[in-house]
């Protein structure tokens, strides 16, 4: 055999291999979140699985976004159909790639990005965060795009090919890695944490810390601002809200919202900072699962007022409320959280 045709069949056996862990080996191998209420995977990977152009609304952002808001409330309420796209303190260059993922699939009326991540004073996050929101999304130019907006050079490949990272999860293996099928994937819940009533939280004030300012990262406002472009591109509206999440009163990040309502006048963007409500909600200490999440009973009563809102800003939304797998599903949901409750 020649140098040449060795040198190429080297090349075909490396691709097969390569094939191999990129697809299903890689899946076998990979963290999953399976079991509720933070079943992550289920939540993001199940999206994909959802009909084409299914959602007049999605909810994207931070962990803040899908403890608060339940689109099968929403749904219950308005019959407006939505999901929440959301993973645990998404900073804004991947909602920004969440929102173009969702867009491939999607044809919403109306975009809405939690914002408390524009809060966020980091230009990289640590693996915990970045593996959260790129695990369970495809490979393609968008998945290459956010890999280099989430890390410094010498650490994005295993951003791509996660088989790097979770190589060594042999032992660690259950039947469920082996089992479970990313095509059949589905959350019955559209992307919301539920949340039991577990936790008595005491509010508090934080006070800014010494070397702190008001003054947003210039990353965070790149990535609101292609936010706002993209969503005027596609013709669709966009509202940045803040999730009720500060019964423990950050100086800091209540001066950096301020400064994300300027941002979004600006724009000429509506933000609703809704904190600043809780009474005309209804509200109180019993309803937060924590200081910065709400409880499954707490949602429900975020997203009533919320949905209030959204009919009245948007009374043309797209609504089906004779859906009777919404209708399954929201039976289902309203008995557990009146279980949870």
């Amino acid at each position: 055999m020649t140098a040449n045709k060795k040198f190429l069949l080297s090349v075909l056996l490396f691709a097969l291999i390569f094939l191999l862990t990129v697809g299903p080996i890689t899946w076998i191998f990979a963290r999953k979140s399976l079991e509720g209420p933070w079943d992550m995977t289920r939540k993001i990977s199940g999206f994909y699985n959802e009909p084409e152009g299914e959602f007049s609304v999605m909810f994207f952002g931070s962990s803040h976004v899908y403890a608060s808001v339940s689109p099968l409330q929403l749904w219950a309420n308005t019959g407006v159909k939505s999901y929440v796209f959301a993973t645990q303190l998404q900073p804004m260059w991947a909602t920004y790639a969440y929102i173009k993922e969702a867009l491939k699939t999607q044809d919403p009326q109306l975009i809405v990005v939690e914002c408390n991540m524009m809060g966020g004073d980091q230009e990289y996050y640590d693996d915990g965060v970045n593996f959260s929101f790129m695990d369970d999304i495809p490979l393609s130019l968008n998945k290459i795009q956010l890999a280099y907006a989430s890390a410094p050079e010498g650490e994005r490949a295993p951003l791509l090919w996660n088989f790097m990272k979770y190589h060594g999860r042999w032992s660690e293996l259950e039947d469920q890695d082996y089992h479970t099928k990313r095509s059949e994937l589905r959350d019955p819940y559209k992307g919301h944490v539920l949340l039991p009533d577990k936790q008595v939280v005491t509010p508090e004030v934080i006070p800014m810390a010494e070397g702190e300012s008001g003054e947003l990262l210039d990353k965070n406002v790149e990535y609101l601002a292609k936010i706002v472009a993209l969503c005027e591109a596609r013709d669709i509206d966009l509202w940045l809200i803040k999730s009720p999440s500060n019964t423990a009163l950050e100086e800091t990040q209540a001066l950096r919202m301020e400064q994300v309502g300027a941002l979004a006048a600006a724009y000429g963007v509506p933000f609703d900072d809704f904190n600043a409500c809780y009474e005309e909600i209804g509200l109180t200490t019993a309803d937060f699962y924590d200081q910065r999440h709400l409880t499954g009973s707490g949602a429900v009563k975020f997203t009533n007022y919320l949905s209030i809102l959204l009919c009245r800003r948007w009374p043309n939304l797209m609504a089906q409320s004779g859906d009777e797998a919404w209708a399954a599903d929201y039976a289902a949901y309203h008995a557990l959280w009146e279980d949870a409750a």
